[in-house]
């Protein structure tokens, strides 16, 4: 399979990295990564569409949850400001969500996944209803915590998007796509990053392919596949409770119904939505990875970047039954082994670094910052056939592009 791009000599080996990532068949995939300040590498390798139009580094691609991590980013930019505060509580902001015991609930505890708010399959029937922002506004408005805010916490797969959209949003009195471009994609001069992807860009978005989910998941409320989980799954209480939660959190009804709509591409649903190209994301991560400015261009001060990367979630959750290290919109990257000492060194043998963070989605995108190397890495595909923490390629990205950065620095 042939890879396009660039790439330093130090980088080399990622060109087998991102040719893995791309399927055989339909669909490809980009990478782009940032070291020190400097794009080393950008590649690309796959297919955009049936046609075979080769997928290349400026396609745009539909990331799902990695536009988290952006958003993300994006709240942490505006608490530098003194816009938002994270301890302060939402409805401070938005008096509406107050209602049915989430007046308490602090800006940090949603943004960590700790206000109970997941449980999206129970209060829409239509994953339609997810295009109208101001419907979800409501929706979220008149939800009651799955439990206690702040006594545990589940994966807002859907939820945490609007809850922290909306906050920006009457915070400030500008649009989410608004603040987006403001703050995040006008100063570091980024081409590829958006949540409620301008219709003029719709020709620049590749064609994306949907792994085959048993049509009951996909199209209705998935009580019976719960029912049949927690009859007969031989696992702990807790991890079988959380897939049970996962059903409700991360697949809303009628899901696979929509996702090859325009509308998906067009609205703003900031948890699931993100669409973008590998060097954007590399380049905003790069700048995370330098303490929170890259070329000149300071996003947020190295203090509150700081409190940002901060554990919040260290166990496994409700929703997924796996330990991701969630920081205040953040999780930790996943790859193979540890580093460890020896001798007057460290032996690399996969981690990134106990300190990256970031964010993946649904489909094997993902994107974070290793400010132990300084390292910024983007990862976008349009072939969704994993899902977290099945899908291995962020996995063998996260590992490559370590090892790549480690001996660069030999």
């Amino acid at each position: 399979m042939e890879v396009y791009g660039y790439t330093h000599p130090d980088f080399r080996s990622l060109r087998n990295t991102v040719r893995w990532c791309a399927p055989k068949s339909a669909g490809g995939a980009a990478l782009a990564v940032y070291h020190r300040g400097e794009l080393v590498a950008e590649l690309a390798a796959g297919t955009r569409d049936r046609s075979g139009t080769p997928f290349d580094p400026d396609t745009l691609s539909l990331s799902m949850s990695t536009g988290k991590g952006v958003m993300a980013t994006l709240l942490h930019v505006l608490v530098d400001r003194g816009v938002v505060e994270l301890d302060a509580p939402v409805a401070k902001y938005w008096p509406g969500f107050a209602k049915n015991g989430k007046d308490r609930i602090t800006v940090r505890q949603a943004a960590s996944h700790r206000a109970g708010l997941y449980s999206i399959g129970r209060v829409i029937k239509s994953s339609e209803e997810m295009f109208d922002w101001d419907h979800m506004v409501e929706v979220i408005e008149n939800m009651s915590p799955a439990h206690t805010p702040d006594a545990d916490f589940g994966y807002h797969a859907w939820t945490g998007g609007w809850v922290i959209g909306e906050v920006l949003q009457e915070a400030t009195g500008e649009s989410f796509p608004a603040l987006t471009k403001r703050y995040l994609s006008d100063p570091l001069g980024l081409d590829g990053l958006y949540m409620g992807l301008p219709e003029s860009e719709l020709p620049r978005v590749a064609e994306f392919f949907i792994p085959k989910i048993p049509r009951k998941i996909l199209k209705g409320r998935p009580r019976g596949v719960r029912a049949r989980v927690r009859k007969t799954a031989s696992m702990t209480v807790r991890i079988s409770s959380a897939i049970g939660h996962a059903a409700d959190a991360m697949i809303p009804p009628g899901l696979g119904s929509v996702l090859g709509d325009p509308r998906w591409l067009t609205s703003v649903i900031p948890s699931g939505n993100g669409v973008f190209n590998a060097r954007s994301l590399a380049r905003l991560f790069g700048a995370l990875s330098l303490g929170g400015a890259i070329g000149g261009v300071r996003l947020m001060s190295a203090e509150t970047l700081a409190e940002a990367t901060r554990d919040q979630n260290a166990a496994i959750g409700r929703v997924i039954p796996f330990p991701l290290r969630f920081k205040v919109g953040y999780m930790r990257p996943v790859s193979l082994g540890f580093r460890v000492p020896y001798g007057n060194s460290r032996l690399d043998i996969g981690v990134p670094s106990p300190h990256a963070f970031g964010h993946f989605g649904f489909g094997g995108s993902g994107a974070w910052a290793d400010p132990e190397r300084q390292l910024g890495v983007g990862l976008v595909t349009n072939c969704f056939s994993g899902r977290i923490p099945g899908d291995l390629r962020t996995v063998a990205v996260a590992t490559a592009a370590a090892r790549a950065a480690d001996r660069r620095d030999r």
